[in-house]
């Protein structure tokens, strides 16, 4: 039952950004100003493109980490700047990135992390569905479904081996990476 609002809760993520996206595209005044912005922003990161790489990467990094942060905003930017293939690489990896972290916080620094970030009886409720024995295959359908700053807390708290999560992270990130790049690719 979770599993499935979680999934209800991303589609309409992905669809109020589809439309917030489509009001943008379709308002010249504030899509011409939203691309002033990216020129502006693509004009800077030229200047320092290896600090304008790892500034992206961090920031996607820490949008796979807090829930009130989101690089797709970012997508447009990196896009102009490093084309979509390249965005498409920063993007998932700073994502890994951020479930890596993720995952290391719990399995290092235990239940207390976790529990100011997600809360105390969503965890419990999780524990109960999953436990380091979890098949491969739950553990990626989980990791598609749930908010992406969820998974790595749990399954680190929770032992998961890691080689595992990390396939279930790389492979379910890649099509929300493509969707990302997409979105902000027909912004222009």
């Amino acid at each position: 039952m979770a599993i499935r609002r979680n999934l209800q809760r991303h589609l309409l993520v992905l669809g109020a950004l589809i439309i917030v996206a489509g009001l943008v595209a379709a308002s010249d005044t504030l899509h011409d100003r939203t691309q002033e912005i990216i020129v502006w922003t693509e004009g800077i990161i030229s200047q320092a493109p290896l600090l304008g790489m790892l500034v992206f990467v961090l920031l996607a990094m820490l949008s796979a980490m807090v829930a009130f942060f989101s690089s797709a905003l970012l997508a447009p930017v990196a896009i102009y700047t490093w084309g979509e293939a390249g965005c498409l690489a920063l993007l998932w990896l700073g994502w890994c990135l951020g479930g890596i972290i993720s995952f290391c916080i719990d399995r290092y620094l235990g239940h207390s992390a976790v529990s100011k970030i997600i809360g105390e009886e969503k965890i419990a409720g999780w524990q109960n569905t999953l436990s380091e024995r979890t098949r491969f295959v739950h553990i990626l359908f989980f990791q598609a479904v749930v908010p992406s700053e969820i998974p790595g807390y749990l399954l680190g708290i929770l032992r998961y081996p890691f080689l595992l999560y990390l396939a279930a992270l790389g492979i379910t990130e890649i099509p929300y990476a493509l969707a990302t790049v997409y979105l902000g690719e027909s912004f222009f």
